[in-house]
């Protein structure tokens, strides 16, 4: 009797381990169990043939959801949206917009924010670049037009470059006056930090939108998110395709006067920087501290800190917090979130392709799910 009660137990036991180790397998993180009251996904760089980079948009959002992440307050997109159609991204735009309303019906497809990419004509749902007021947050929308990505000792490259910092100088200087501390993210493809890139004379001139934006984020806290290099060894030195940097952390800055591999000073970082993550794909050179996977990134604001998210088709990749300076108060965490009141290149005729490239768009993707 007692041998069969020993039995008995172990069997107890084991089935109990069993059910233990799978609950575990398929709980996933516990990255949503803490309600922020601000839910942002990032993401970048589409930029292949076919569907492929769409369905994955779709794929990881989904893990995302099923770990525990409420309907976005908005989506921003880093630019670069197909390798066809003469650079033509609004296609490439409504199929996003179709596989968020699929993972999120009650979603508002409005709420992806579209940038312009290299790779990238200007269309009419692009946003012109500028600050833009979202309730809870400050967004800066820089599209590549203004911040271009091959700027190699051009005047001109270089006039365009200080207009924007001047315009985001503006608007920064603006808020700090007005007493307005609510958090920023500054939404651009084009990074501002030194990579192999910079020989061909990529991003040179960046240390004047850089300057601006250390010197407001002694008062401000502020969030810079990038697209762009997805391919080759350009950010291996930070990440490769997943990469992250705090306050406090050193950068290397292009100097403008000059291109090459050592062309560059190093500065102390006053903000956050990181990628949007890349849905198309990634070709780094996977080095023991980067990385070449795919994701989504995820910004969540709390009300003393921030954290920010990385997820891959497998669950969550990286996550890291950083302590706000400038601690939310009742009012800005209430305030409502949205889209609504952007305005785009030209709202009529982007309503006409929503209507005519929807409902074709829409098929496809459904015939095919």
């Amino acid at each position: 009797m007692k041998k069969i009660l020993i039995r008995i137990s172990s069997i107890i036991l084991i089935v109990s381990l069993l059910i233990a180790l799978a609950l575990t397998a398929f709980a996933g993180s516990d990255a949503f169990a803490q309600d922020a009251y601000v839910n942002i996904v990032t993401f970048s760089d589409c930029q292949q043939y076919g569907t492929g980079a769409y369905k994955n948009f779709g794929n990881v959002l989904k893990v995302m959801k099923d770990d525990g992440m409420p309907q976005p307050d908005s989506l921003l997109m880093g630019g670069d949206y197909t390798k066809i159609l003469f650079d033509y991204a609004t296609p490439g735009m409504i199929q996003l917009r179709e596989h968020y309303v699929n993972t999120y019906p009650q979603g508002d497809p409005d709420d992806i924010i579209c940038i312009q990419g290299n790779h990238d004509q200007k269309v009419a749902g692009f946003y012109p670049t500028g600050m833009y007021d979202m309730g809870t947050y400050q967004l800066f929308v820089m599209n590549e037009d203004d911040f271009p990505w091959k700027q190699s000792k051009s005047s001109k490259k270089e006039d365009i470059v200080k207009a924007t910092a001047e315009k985001l100088d503006a608007a920064l200087s603006s808020m700090i006056s007005a007493d307005d501390l609510r958090p920023v993210i500054i939404l651009t493809h084009v990074p501002l930090h030194h990579t192999t890139r910079n020989s061909a004379g990529d991003n040179m001139y960046a240390s004047y939108i850089f300057n601006v934006l250390n010197k407001a984020a002694e008062k401000l806290d502020i969030i810079f998110i990038f697209g762009h290099n997805h391919s080759g060894t350009h950010d291996d030195y930070i990440g490769g395709s997943v990469n992250y940097m705090a306050p406090g952390d050193s950068i290397r800055i292009p100097l403008p006067d000059k291109t090459g591999e050592d062309c560059y000073t190093n500065e102390t970082l006053n903000f956050t920087y990181t990628n949007c993550g890349y849905i198309g794909y990634a070709e780094n050179s996977e080095t023991d501290t980067s990385t070449n996977v795919l994701t989504l990134g995820a910004i969540r604001f709390f009300a003393d800190k921030f954290v920010i998210l990385k997820y891959t088709k497998d669950g969550l990749f990286r996550e890291d917090t950083v302590e706000r300076i400038n601690p939310a108060d009742e009012s800005e965490m209430q305030a409502a979130t949205g889209a609504k009141n952007m305005q785009r290149n030209n709202q009529s005729l982007w309503e006409f392709e929503l209507s005519f490239f929807g409902p074709i768009i829409r098929f496809f993707i459904n015939l095919f799910a």
